[in-house]
């Protein structure tokens, strides 16, 4: 009896080893599907923050940009219409004028 024992022994221990493998894959998976489902809701929380956040915060302050884009729209306008514009044409009549003068003078005798 003895030596069936012996003989028998190794294939125990195989039976043993495939018993505690599997049990150690079943507390595996468990332990993986935990993290999974712990992850997956640690990023929907994230995201559901960052989005409230980008609602809060940053569209308030790209309206703020909006309206002060189109003021300055506004401002340039103003500004072009009623100070450069006016500017422009003086100096481009008094640019001219004295591109008139230059040329009659060379028709009275210039320089030659």
């Amino acid at each position: 009896m003895d030596a069936t024992l012996l003989l028998a022994w190794p294939e125990e221990w195989r039976d043993l080893a495939i018993i505690i493998y599997m049990f150690l894959g079943v507390v595996v998976l468990g332990v993986m599907l935990l993290f999974t489902i712990i992850i997956g809701l640690i990023t929907t929380g994230t995201i559901l923050r960052v989005r409230r956040i980008l609602k809060d915060n940053v569209q308030p302050a790209a309206q703020n940009v909006q309206a002060t884009t189109a003021t300055v729209r506004s401002t340039v306008s103003l500004v072009s219409e009623y100070a450069i514009t006016p500017v422009a044409k003086v100096y481009g009549t008094a640019a001219g004028a004295r591109r008139f003068v230059s040329v009659i003078s060379r028709f009275r005798g210039g320089k030659e």
